[in-house]
């Protein structure tokens, strides 16, 4: 299959919509929700916006021909990596309108629509195309309290090998070598809609979000690897420790997760005999911590986050039927 059908989709948003994805860029280093402290929710944002700036910049040139196939990712396991808040803190202060460097690489095929509310779960699973799960044990006397549909939208990102280069040497990443004949290349990001259900008891609150999984077509022949390798220096990695934990994941069925050192800590775990990933935070401010477990299961994704502790949260994830 060519990969020309994604040029006929491309069209150019309006100046109103324009104006809109920039402001939610910007969002992206705004506070998280009272139960994720905002420092490890600031900084994972920004890591993880600019772990996408170098996986949408590095694709490779791509023969004409039988060559320009679409390979297919979709996210199967979630890894996280550590990275210190300090090694990003230079973009901040650098005087570069980061947010918007992205947006200029991102064209919008479907914007996402605002979250609509089901009376049931099975609803919203019916206006979101999935089976919905729902936990038979919740801790706390929590109780259901509303359901949600966010809509889903697909992206185009456009490499460019001068925004690129900006980037790592604005980080001071001179040792990195950026491959040849990326410009113009592109990849397309489609995330489908989102099911929210949250379970509430006073000001005790934790919140389930399962989708179908994103998927992201690119150009056939990417060297992964390589790819993931660049995102993991910009993440703050020394060049050892990012070729090592490159070449040894699986990035066509892997979702990176980066993690601030100094806010949170992370491990595998297992969630109903899949692979899954406990994030735990420690405690800011005076404010309780944000923990979070994130897994997925017969081709859909799951996310639960909470204040509770790990050991109420993980069993809440392992009774979802």
């Amino acid at each position: 299959m060519s990969d020309d059908f994604l040029s006929g989709l491309r069209q150019e948003p309006s100046a109103e919509f324009t104006q809109q994805l920039k402001a939610r860029l910007r969002r992206l280093d705004a506070p998280a929700p009272r139960f994720v402290p905002s420092t490890l929710a600031r900084w994972t944002a920004l890591a993880a916006s600019l772990g996408l700036v170098a996986f949408s910049f590095t694709f490779p040139a791509v023969r004409a021909g039988a060559q320009a196939f679409l390979d297919l990712f979709r996210v199967a396991n979630f890894a996280g990596v550590a990275f210190d808040p300090q090694r990003l803190a230079s973009l901040e202060s650098s005087g570069l309108d980061w947010p918007q460097i992205v947006g200029e690489q991102i064209e919008v095929l479907k914007a996402p629509t605002a979250p609509v509310s089901y009376a049931t779960p099975e609803e919203a699973g019916v206006a979101a195309g999935i089976r919905i799960y729902q936990p038979t044990w919740l801790p706390r006397s929590l109780a259901l309290t509303s359901t949600e549909v966010a809509g889903g939208t697909a992206l185009t990102f456009t490499a460019s090998t001068a925004k690129l280069r900006l980037l790592l040497d604005s980080l001071g990443l001179d040792d990195v070598t950026i491959p040849e004949g990326i410009d113009g290349q592109k990849a397309s990001l489609r995330i489908p809609p989102a099911v929210t259900m949250t379970y509430s008891n006073g000001g005790l609150r934790a919140t389930l979000v399962q989708a179908k999984s994103p998927d992201v077509s690119f150009p056939a022949g990417l060297d992964l690897p390589v790819l993931a390798e660049i995102g993991l220096r910009i993440l703050g990695l020394d060049s050892r420790e990012a070729y090592r934990f490159a070449q040894s994941v699986d990035w066509r069925t892997t979702l990176l997760v980066p993690v601030p050192v100094n806010a949170a800590s992370f491990q595998q775990i297992d969630v109903q005999g899949q692979p899954a990933l406990l994030i735990q935070s420690g405690v800011e401010n005076g404010r309780a911590p944000g923990n979070m477990v994130l897994w997925s299961f017969g081709g859909n994704v799951y996310v639960l986050r909470s204040s509770l502790p790990s050991q109420e949260l993980v069993p809440m994830a392992q009774t979802l039927q």
